[in-house]
């Protein structure tokens, strides 16, 4: 990983963004790349172009960017001023990747705003493909056909940057991963996950590899479990039904986002803190993953959809009444497993995993529960009122909390104020924003800045991808089946039953968040 002492010449990097006047592009892309701008990380000379089918000119796209960066840029107010600096660097250019026709003109037609910028060709370029999944090979194609696709130096390379899906299942990913390998090199592609560049995961593997005292605990002597939630508190707005119906919980953030993060907290300390040797200790997690139990798919992970409710005191619809969802869909709109690493040091600890639709809250986090000790020498009381009692002792937690509030709690026990040893659970909290008193780069500031120093520490190799879904392809194929229907849950709660009695077989039970309650 690039230390931040890095530097890089930016001026003669084109950024290429396909899909550009898709979503993406107009709420990450080019807020991430002003915000960047504007805290002096690219050059004013950095020519950013815009590529897709519909017809538009320069100043169109100028002011539909404008409109955009203006809602969600995170350094502040958009003045005439600054827009009228940056906005000189980018441009809109018509294309079909699809139209074989379209594909000769294409380089000639980034060699002309090259030429515009700075006076010559560049042959530094990113490629972002923003596009629909049936478009990443096509676009390339379309770059290889336009001779755009140099062998990689230091004075020459194409960088492609591809979202998810990165695939659909296994076979999808593997025959895509085939036909890219046939135009481009694996130090060509960077495949993005947005949560790997969120500043509580990176602080993973710094605080876990930093901090002597931390990284001797986090094993199977130490440990009872671990907990990793990914909670959307939205549903399926703005006709996304179509998209998601096709995809669900576990192909649209399990299969890469929770599978990551369960990584970072499992791998082994590399041999060098390099990209290739942080990516060899994922694989090698991502190879030992097993189910939590050796039964069928239903003992170990749960499939939930969920039907009307409450959310933030509003009544809201179920999956199967959103907009261009079908009414009898079994698609799943969260998911829990309960799955194991096994090798020696998580040999027997398991992993409990969820994420799902129209929750409580927006949140993610890591949290690690910590054994009890052998022996309750103190007692816990709670009081309310003049009423007090004994209660459950509470465990030491480490939680590493990556939104809304990006930040690292500890949970542990101390003394209460008395005549007596009484158990008082505390929580020490260490907040980004609070520490530092500066609003967190978007992960999609962090990435791009990755891509263009040529730092893949961040990003998927395709061995961590088809691993990834080699091992959900199972709970894939069982939940196609005819006869599998997903539980139902309330709109606004925590997942159907099966997802407690998941930890309730082994006496545990899911953490509240501390964004739900006051711990």
């Amino acid at each position: 990983m690039a230390n931040a002492n890095s530097s890089i010449d930016l001026t003669t990097a084109t950024i290429l963004i396909f899909g550009a006047s898709g979503d993406l592009t107009a709420r990450k892309l080019i807020p991430a790349l002003y915000d960047l701008w504007s805290e002096g990380f690219l050059s004013a000379d950095l020519p950013i172009i815009g590529l897709a089918r519909r017809s538009k000119t320069d100043e169109q796209f100028r002011n539909e960017q404008r409109d955009t960066v203006a809602q969600f840029t995170r350094t502040g107010t958009v003045t005439d001023e600054k827009w009228a600096t940056f906005s000189k660097r980018l441009f809109y250019r018509e294309v079909d990747i699809t139209d074989e026709s379209d594909h000769a003109k294409l380089k000639d037609s980034i060699e002309a705003v090259e030429r515009e910028t700075i006076g010559d060709i560049i042959t530094k370029r990113v490629a972002y493909l923003a596009t629909a999944p049936s478009l990443f090979y096509p676009a390339v194609q379309a770059l290889s056909r336009a001779q755009m696709v140099p062998r990689n130096s230091d004075d020459e390379w194409l960088r492609v940057v591809i979202e998810k899906p990165f695939g659909h299942d296994l076979e999808s990913a593997q025959q895509l991963s085939q036909q890219l390998s046939e135009l481009l090199t694996e130090d060509q592609i960077y495949r993005i996950d947005h949560y790997l560049g969120k500043e509580t995961v990176q602080n993973i593997l710094l605080f876990r590899l930093s901090n002597s005292i931390f990284e001797p605990l986090l094993n199977r002597n130490h440990v009872d479990h671990v907990q990793i939630t990914v909670a959307e508190s939205q549903g399926i707005e703005h006709g996304r039904g179509g998209y998601y119906d096709r995809s669900g919980a576990l192909r649209d953030v399990l299969q890469n986002h929770v599978l990551q993060l369960l990584c970072l907290i499992a791998m082994e300390p590399p041999a060098l803190f390099s990209g290739e040797e942080i990516r060899d200790e994922k694989l090698k997690v991502l190879k030992t993953l097993a189910p939590g139990t050796k039964g069928p798919v239903s003992e170990w992970a749960v499939a939930g959809q969920y039907t009307a409710g409450q959310s933030f005191g509003q009544a809201v619809p179920g999956y199967r009444e959103e907009e261009r969802v079908p009414p009898d869909s079994t698609r799943e709109t969260f998911v829990a497993m309960e799955v194991m690493v096994e090798n020696w040091r998580w040999e027997g600890v398991p992993f409990y995993l969820r994420t799902g639709k129209r929750m409580p809250e927006r949140v993610s986090e890591i949290a690690i529960q910590f054994k009890h000790p052998p022996m309750n020498l103190f007692t816990t009381v709670e009081c309310d009122g003049d009423i007090c009692s004994l209660v459950e002792r509470k465990p030491n937690e480490l939680i590493f909390r990556i939104q809304p509030k990006e930040s690292i709690s500890m949970k542990f026990s101390t003394k209460r104020p008395g005549m007596q040893y009484q158990i008082q659970p505390v929580t020490m909290d260490f907040a980004f924003e609070d520490a530092y008193h500066k609003s967190l780069p978007e992960a999609y500031e962090r990435l791009l800045m990755d891509v263009l120093r040529g730092d893949s520490t961040l990003f998927t190799r395709s061995d961590e991808l088809e691993a990834a879904w080699k091992f959900v392809t199972p709970v894939l194929d069982a939940w196609e089946k005819a006869d599998h229907t997903p539980e139902p849950y309330y709109a606004g709660t925590w997942g159907p039953a099966g997802a407690a009695a998941l930890l309730n077989k082994s006496n545990r039970r899911w953490r509240t968040p501390a964004t739900s309650k006051k711990e």
